[in-house]
Formats: C-alpha cells, sequence, structure tokens
C-alpha cells in the first residue's frame, strides 16, 4: 500500500549554525536524570515515533533539517522494573545536505553510504546507564554510568517495509558491552493525514553488556538477591505500532505502545521484577 516513508530528519532549518551547535551540546552533555528512577533507558525507541515520516517535499530550500518535538513517556524505572514512571521526552533531530545528521533519537552520525532506499554509516549514540538509586531493588549494586556508544548503522526500504540494523559497542566508561539490534516494520497511510506504522525488533547482548546490567556478584547478594551471572544472548524481543497524524506539513503528533519481553539471561536475573511490559509514548512536533 505505498512505499514506506524513510525515518530521516523532515524539514528545513533557518539558515546558520545556532540549533546544530546547541543541539551537539545537549548531546555532548546528556540530560540529568530525573529523581532517583528516571533513568532514559531506551531514548531512541521512545521517540522514533516522531521521526518515522517524511512528509511530502516543500519548495523551500536549504543545507539543513529540523524536526523538534516534546511529549512524554510511560515506561520502566529500568529495564526489567515493575515500577512504571512517566517522564518528559524532547526531540530534537538535525540533518544537514542527507549526510550528516546530529539527533537525541538517533544520535551523531553520517550516512556514508546513501541511496534513494538505503543509508548506512557510523554513528555515536549514548548509555544513560543506571544508579543503584533508581530504585530499592538495585540497591548496593555499583552504578552503570553514562556511556558513550560507537556503532555502525544500515537502513533500508523496500515497498511498505524498513529494515534497520545496527551494531553498538561501548567505549566511555559505561557498560563496556556490545549490542546487536535488528528490526523490520510496515508502513502505510491510514487516511490522508494519518499513518500507520508497526514492527517488531530484538537485541543480542554479548557477555560484558550482560554482566554489566543483569549479574549479581557474590558481594552484592542478599537474602532476597542471589548470586546470578548473566551471559550473552538475547536482551529481549519488542513488537510496537505507531500512529503519526500530519496536521499539516509542519505540524504532527506522533504515538506508539510498545510490548517488551526479556529473554532468559535477562528475565532470570533477581533483579527483573517483570519479564514483559508495556511503555506508551505521546508527542507533539514541528518540522522546520
Amino acid at each position: 500500500m505505498g512505499r514506506f516513508l524513510k525515518n530521516v530528519s523532515t524539514s528545513i532549518l533557518p539558515r546558520g549554525l545556532l540549533l546544530p551547535c546547541a543541539l551537539a551540546l545537549m548531546l555532548a552533555s546528556p540530560p540529568a536524570q530525573a529523581g532517583s528512577g528516571g533513568r532514559y533507558n531506551d531514548w531512541e525507541l521512545w521517540s522514533s515515533a516522531a521521526n518515522a515520516v517524511l512528509p511530502a517535499k516543500r519548495g523551500q530550500q536549504g543545507p539543513f533539517r529540523l524536526n523538534a518535538a516534546l511529549g512524554v513517556v510511560s515506561a520502566p524505572e529500568y529495564l526489567g522494573s515493575d515500577t512504571i514512571a512517566t517522564k518528559p521526552l524532547p526531540l530534537l533531530d538535525v540533518n544537514y545536505r542527507g549526510s550528516l545528521f546530529l539527533s537525541t533519537q538517533q544520535g551523531i552520525g553520517w550516512n556514508a553510504w546513501r541511496k534513494r532506499t538505503l543509508r548506512a554509516g557510523p554513528r555515536i549514540t549514548f548509555d544513560f546507564g543506571r544508579a543503584a538509586g533508581d530504585s530499592p531493588r538495585l540497591a548496593g549494586l555499583p552504578d552503570i554510568e553514562i556511556g558513550t556508544e560507537l556503532g555502525l548503522f544500515v537502513e533500508s526500504f523496500i515497498s511498505s517495509w524498513r529494515f534497520k540494523g545496527d551494531i553498538r559497542k561501548e567505549i566511555g566508561g559505561g557498560h563496556a558491552g556490545l549490542l546487536l539490534n535488528g528490526e523490520a516494520a510496515w508502513g502505510s497511510r491510514w487516511s490522508k493525514n494519518a499513518s500507520l506504522i508497526m514492527g517488531m525488533r530484538a537485541t543480542f547482548m554479548d557477555d560484558t553488556y550482560a554482566e554489566s546490567y543483569f549479574s549479581v556478584a557474590a558481594a552484592n547478594a542478599t537474602a532476597t538477591r542471589t548470586v546470578y551471572t548473566a551471559a550473552s544472548g538475547f536482551r529481549d524481543f519488542n513488537a510496537y505500532f505507531q500512529i503519526v497524524y500530519d496536521f499539516n506539513q509542519a505540524f504532527y503528533v506522533a504515538t506508539e505502545l510498545r510490548g517488551t519481553a526479556l529473554m532468559e539471561q535477562a528475565a532470570d536475573s533477581p533483579l527483573a521484577e517483570v519479564d514483559a511490559f508495556v511503555t506508551g509514548s505521546l508527542m507533539l512536533g514541528y518540522r522546520f
């Protein structure tokens, strides 16, 4: 039912470098966490609906495209928590000539290989870590610091389908592990102004990531938190649907509902209070 609309930045930024520079500062200094349980542990997924649809091009020309949005997300305090927290969810996404991008959703990257239905290249993303104060369940555990991830991504479009994959290795003092992500989604116009996207995503973690987030060392074991050694394997699978409604080519609203199931190595951890959960987000945005 029509070609899947590309997941890229969507309109034109007024001339000048003020906003790109401001975004670079935001990305270099990830936001402080709100309260003891305000970790943004999956910002990229939570805000993806706001960047899922590319409207028809307008007559304006310029090197920059910008997508700015603000919304809320309801999500677990940490991966595996049974406590749902509501957090503000900002988005600022800048694209320069379809090649370079700075984004709170996609990270900092370069579309080194760019075709009509394919883009791929290197990028930098951030992992916001985890603190012992995020939940009573984590009390006494070492904090996982905010980390910088270096990786490669690929995104391909075939008719109404979009396929995405990436590999990322943490190099900045955080979890120090490696993640592999794969995703497939189908999208189409629901009406003249509304688009519907449905997809599935899987994440694979290496031993180091699993140990950082899901293992419990003997020194940190308690009567209710037994020793546990997590190993490499699939971290989780999730399925989602998104609706994006364009009021016009500039203003839009985007919403998402996503269900996630933790796989064996994560679900069996004594840190996991649940092995499945649902997240939801709502964002109002403007494309310049």
